[in-house]
């Protein structure tokens, strides 16, 4: 848990920084509480480049009982598969993905506990998250609510914009994509 975000939250909303994430104050309790929800809702609402994850899955034993031949197991910390490797039809059920093939690789947006692995405009986003989400309880205001909701939805932006500027070649200029697509 970050000391740095959960201390971002409280200082938007008027409130002291926390020295440790395990601080016992009823302000940092209730910031721990719901920091790894946002965190988590956060990176699944956007492919964010620094979360995505490639990876062969591993064949489970069980096939599904009907719809698809067979049932891998997604990674532990997989939070949305944005697709596979080759290209098909497929469900998720219960932590696997299911298809008929007899291997594939999938791109996901994966869990980012470590916050040095996250960018800053990425870690400000969620901190004013994370104190639009607190304001209600630790302000008593809707108005600092919505003020704190206005200032997310702007840090947001930013931090989309910098992850869409964040380097690699897109994937519709790939040669090997293209080539793909003409055959």
């Amino acid at each position: 848990m970050s000391v740095e975000i959960l201390s971002g939250a409280l200082i938007e909303l008027g409130e002291d920084r926390i020295a440790s994430a395990d601080q016992d104050t009823e302000r940092a309790r209730l910031a721990r509480a719901v920091y790894e929800v946002e965190r988590d809702a956060m990176l699944e609402e956007h492919p964010w480049k620094f979360a995505i994850r490639r990876v062969d899955l591993a064949r489970l034993a069980e096939a599904p009982a009907f719809g698809y031949g067979r049932a891998f197991r997604l990674p532990a910390d997989c939070l949305h598969v944005i697709g596979c490797e080759p290209e098909v039809s497929y469900a998720i059920e219960g932590g696997a993905l299911l298809c008929d093939l007899e291997a594939v690789a999938v791109r996901y947006v994966r869990r980012v506990e470590n916050p040095a692995e996250m960018p800053p405009t990425f870690r400000v986003a969620l901190a004013a998250r994370v104190a639009a989400r607190l304001a209600r309880k630790i302000t008593g205001s809707s108005a600092e609510k919505e003020r704190l909701e206005a200032l997310y939805r702007e840090r947001l932006r930013t931090a989309k914009g910098r992850d869409a500027r964040g380097g690699g070649t897109p994937e519709a200029n790939r040669p090997d994509l293209l080539q793909r697509a003409r055959r």
